[in-house]
């Protein structure tokens, strides 16, 4: 039935009122205005792509270096977790938003609008992981949990892939109970502590998922494959969200102060690897006496093969090939010959290294 407001009102005789609150089960479709539908739309669309620069960043470098794998495993588990904890407190305007026409479920679905826009974030995060599985450094990895007993070394890949199996299991595990009692009661209020228990976790998982991160790329010193867009936009996004619950809503410290200290680690992680980075810079900035002189002396000795002084190295670039020169007039002019006359035989300057960088500038930026 429609009430006075205009929203429609989920008739149920066994409501309880202390799990109905506003808290847990919501039994009602909102009809918001059209600023806030379109909010909403954009949302979904942002949500959607959030994790295309990380992505691309690793496929365009063909590495996973700086990219912490238990942090992007911790955040797929806790967003899926997320999506669950949604899904239940929601389930009751699920079914209602099905009670009708295809019509009236697309009018629905601006009450469920925070669960598509956390779903479609669930799924673009999780196309990070398989990706950078295919570039990562097959390394020894250690594990050792001395109270279990377990002392062993996986190959990073092999880690990388078990890790994998981990997340799928706990989500899993995780959404069996809702699925059943889903299929059985159909209705939010049998799970209604299970979905408060499940967001506590996730507010968990939310603090200390980006710790590992942290740890990464303290010693990387550098960004390496870690996206600042993908990050400095959820970071950003995520101080707006937090300014309007303190703010505008006034809402629970619990359900402010996680989010929180989660993109207050993200902004502190990408400020850590802009320092290095740009420390990087400059060392590079350094090392183009050293290049050009070692570029001189196999010029003189007649070797045109690659000369590792001869390379430049930046901690979150990776090493770039040999130097590319050119002329007074800042062309290329490809390697320097040695056989030129009078002032044509000084050795053609190499490009700077602002120049070499504008040629990757779409990857740094992201």
């Amino acid at each position: 039935a429609r009430g006075e407001d205009g929203a429609w009102s989920f008739a149920m005789v066994d409501l309880d009122p202390e799990v109905s609150s506003g808290y847990t089960c919501l039994n009602e479709l909102e009809n918001p205005g059209a600023g806030a539908t379109a909010l909403g739309v954009f949302s979904i669309l942002f949500s959607t792509c959030v994790g295309i620069p990380q992505a691309y960043k690793i496929w365009r470098l063909k590495s996973s270096r700086g990219v912490s794998f238990l942090t992007l495993g911790l955040g797929n588990i806790g967003s899926f977790l997320y999506v669950l904890n949604l899904v239940i407190l929601h389930y009751n305007q699920i079914t209602l938003s099905l009670s009708r026409d295809f019509t009236f479920w697309v009018s629905a679905q601006r009450s469920l609008t925070f669960v598509w826009v956390e779903l479609f974030n669930a799924l673009s995060m999780l196309c990070i992981y398989p990706i950078a599985s295919l570039y990562v450094v097959d390394e020894p990895c250690p594990v050792k949990i001395p109270s279990l007993g377990i002392n062993t070394v996986y190959t990073m890949r092999d880690a990388v892939y078990y890790g994998f199996l981990v997340q799928v299991g706990v989500v899993f595990v995780a959404w069996l109970p809702a699925v059943f009692v889903f299929s059985v009661d159909g209705r939010c209020e049998p799970l209604a502590l299970y979905g408060n228990f499940v967001g506590f976790l996730v507010g968990v998982i939310i603090v200390v998922k980006f710790l590992p991160q942290l740890r990464e790329s303290w010693y990387a010193r550098g960004s390496y494959s870690l996206s600042y867009l993908t990050y400095g936009v959820d970071a950003a996004a995520g101080i707006v969200a937090w300014a309007q619950k303190v703010f505008v809503t006034n809402e629970r410290v619990s359900s402010w102060l996680p989010p929180l200290f989660l993109h207050a680690l993200e902004i502190f992680v990408l400020c850590l690897n802009f320092y290095h980075d740009r420390a990087g810079h400059q060392d590079m900035s350094r090392r183009h006496g050293p290049g050009h002189d070692a570029h001189r002396r196999r010029a003189s000795h007649g070797d045109e093969g690659d000369d590792e002084e001869a390379r430049y190295h930046h901690p979150g670039r990776g090493t770039a090939a040999s130097p590319v020169y050119a002329d007074a007039s800042g062309y290329g002019a490809g390697r320097a010959s040695g056989s030129r006359d009078g002032d044509s035989q000084r050795l053609l300057r190499p490009l700077s290294p602002s120049g070499m960088r504008r040629q990757r500038s779409f990857t740094d930026f992201l």
